[in-house]
């Protein structure tokens, strides 16, 4: 009987002591400090799926209204899962020249990732296929897991962080891009 009783309080406590371990990792990861807050676009230079160089920074030189940038990965699966509906809302921007899609590949091969687009429909749109073999702009942007997206205005001022993977088919999303695009148009 006494080791029952020993036995149901040490599953009790080792049960506190990880929800303690787990609220401590969230806070961590959620923390608002303006150190861990990314505000406005990062500088660097990302490679592409050819192994060239390329400067978020020279989209600017247009005018450009919004930049999204989203991290994800061949081999994590809830990037592979959403990634067509995400497709699909940028597939609603393929006319509009202003609107630049960069997606980083996230410790991924280019043999891999051009694999994994073959068996996309991909739109027209301006998208960007770019690699981040070496965590440089995972760790410059403060992303903390992937898939993660990030909306820049015109004047490179973050509008939205959107953690983890998302629903980019429901309406929500494209009245918040509008929104954006009002947003970052006043500011051209």
């Amino acid at each position: 009987m006494l080791n029952r009783i020993i036995i149901i309080l040490f599953i009790i406590c080792a049960g506190f002591v990880y929800s303690s371990y787990q609220k401590n990792s969230l806070e961590s990861q959620l923390s608002t400090t303006a150190d861990t807050i990314l505000s406005k676009l990062p500088n660097g230079s990302f490679e592409t799926l050819d192994g060239l160089s390329f400067n978020p920074d020279d989209l600017f030189n247009d005018r450009v209204a919004l930049v999204v940038v989203h991290f994800w990965g061949t081999w994590c699966a809830p990037c592979e899962a959403e990634l067509p509906e995400l497709l699909a809302l940028i597939k609603r921007y393929e006319a509009r020249t202003d609107v630049k899609f960069l997606l980083v590949a996230v410790n991924d091969e280019q043999v891999k990732v051009r694999k994994h687009l073959k068996t996309l429909a991909l739109p027209k749109a301006s998208i960007f296929w770019l690699l981040d073999n070496k965590s440089v702009h995972r760790d410059i942007y403060g992303t903390t897991r992937v898939p993660e997206t990030y909306v820049f205005s015109s004047d490179k001022v973050v509008l939205r962080k959107y953690m983890g993977p998302q629903e980019w088919s429901k309406p929500l999303f494209y009245q918040g891009f509008e929104e954006f695009l009002q947003i970052s148009s006043t500011k051209l």
